[in-house]
């Protein structure tokens, strides 16, 4: 009776297992005998020095069926609870995923667990070995008979396979002396050289700068470079605008690199360059500066405006328009300048005049620029806010002014004294007579 009943135990813990795995076994007669058999490929196996990939390994299941009825093979050749590690060893490549679990592997499953490597400059062109650690459970044979088990086997196993990739010596690409006149709210470039550290000449290289970014905008999306051949390098230069909206901070841009092989003329493309740079503050366009900017109540005066251009770009048909409101008034307030290279200045004026009853203090006044620029776009300036201060009037003493009267009394003084003198000499010579 206790033995039947453990080889009852038995028969159940057996059927259990199969319905987690390729099929329950069946009542009546089984009887078969066999293993798995698990292999490891790279199908991509070729790796770019350089560069980060994720690796994907495949592992299949030929299956070693020794005896039995076909039917039951996959209950004795699958595995189960695989577990796959991948090592570098040897190699220069360094493998940084661990241990994955993939679960059951029968003979018509194909598994592809990924793995992250490291692929570093220093790796030659050429093919590697990495290997290929796979651990599973697995029922070696079973029989049963008038649905008792007779006999079954379950065993542990551990297997290495090799999985081979292929180091290439296509051309690749690093960015180098980055540089970038990038401003917000204005169009500038990105400069840098572009080098090539891969093992084969390229031709026809070509860059692609797609910002996924509302704020910073391609001008163009592809530009020509040259030919570069291996440890060689080349000067690109990419147009770019950035809006008004954008931030002044660090941005990380991609930079694609497409080409062709010089020794295969094939097509080829390298996706991992890409290099940092600054996003600098807005700035003026222009740079406005009054000159004595005061004026006296009850008074009208010619202001004049040092006016300098603050693009790396030239300026050409610059009209400006002053705003003023009361006591402030302008007859003439518009002024044109037809050109205006990078920093340089000019000067414009405008007529200001302040009513009589003004306050004595700073009052607000604005200029707008419109202007077209290197690309031949009209655009205005934001308005530019200036400070001028209305002065205490002249004071003209309500009466002659002090120099003609001090001029005046000294030359009444003079006439005067010219009178008394010869109204004096006359009175004497008449004296004189009357003595003889």
């Amino acid at each position: 009776m206790t033995t039947r009943l453990s080889t009852l135990l038995v028969a159940g813990m057996l059927l259990l297992t199969g319905a987690t795995g390729v099929g329950v076994a069946q009542a009546g007669e089984i009887d078969a005998v066999g293993s798995p058999d698990l292999n490891a490929f790279a199908p991509d196996k070729e790796v770019t020095a350089g560069t980060n990939e994720a690796l994907t390994v495949q592992i299949g299941n030929e299956g070693n069926f020794v005896s039995g009825s076909a039917s039951d093979r996959d209950f004795v050749t699958t595995a189960r609870g695989v577990s796959v590690a991948l090592n570098g060893g040897g190699t220069p490549i360094t493998v940084e995923t661990g241990q994955q679990t993939i679960g059951e592997v029968s003979t018509t499953d194909i598994k592809t667990p990924q793995f992250d490597i490291v692929i570093p400059d220093s790796a030659e062109p050429g093919r590697y070995t990495l290997t290929a650690k796979l651990s599973y459970t697995y029922t070696s044979k079973a029989r049963t008979s008038q649905g008792d088990v007779a006999q079954s086997a379950q065993d542990d196993r551990t297997v290495t396979r090799d999985v081979v990739v292929q180091v290439t010596d296509d051309p690749r690409f690093a960015v180098e002396e980055i540089d970038s006149t990038l401003r917000v709210g204005e169009e500038g470039e990105i400069t840098g050289q572009l080098r090539n550290i891969g093992a084969d000449d390229a031709r026809s290289v070509e860059v692609r700068f797609a910002p996924d970014s509302d704020t910073v905008i391609a001008t163009t999306n592809e530009v020509a470079v040259d030919d570069i051949p291996a440890g060689d390098s080349a000067r690109f230069s990419i147009p770019v605008e950035v809006t008004t909206e954008a931030e002044a901070v660090p941005r990380e841009f991609d930079l694609p690199v497409s080409y062709r092989n010089a020794d295969t003329g094939i097509r080829g493309e390298d996706d991992d360059p890409s290099f940092r740079v600054d996003i600098a503050e807005s700035r003026d366009t222009l740079i406005v500066e009054p000159v004595s900017p005061t004026v006296a109540a009850g008074s009208t005066k010619s202001l004049d405006l040092r006016v300098t251009n603050n693009r790396d770009e030239t300026l050409e048909d610059i009209e400006g328009k002053l705003f003023v409101d009361d006591p402030l008034d302008s007859a003439n307030d518009e002024t044109f300048t037809t050109a205006l290279e990078p920093n340089e200045t000019t000067t414009v004026t405008v007529d200001l005049s302040a009513s009589e009853g003004a306050t004595i203090k700073s009052y607000p006044v604005s200029m707008d620029f419109r202007y077209t620029d290197s690309d031949g776009d009209s655009k205005l300036t934001d308005s530019y806010r200036l400070s001028i201060d209305v002065t205490e009037p002249s004071d003209d003493g309500g009466g002659l002014p002090l120099g003609p009267l001090v001029i005046g009394l000294v030359v009444v003084g003079g006439v005067g004294g010219v009178l008394w003198r010869r109204r004096n000499s006359e009175t004497t010579d008449v004296s004189g007579l009357d003595n003889e």
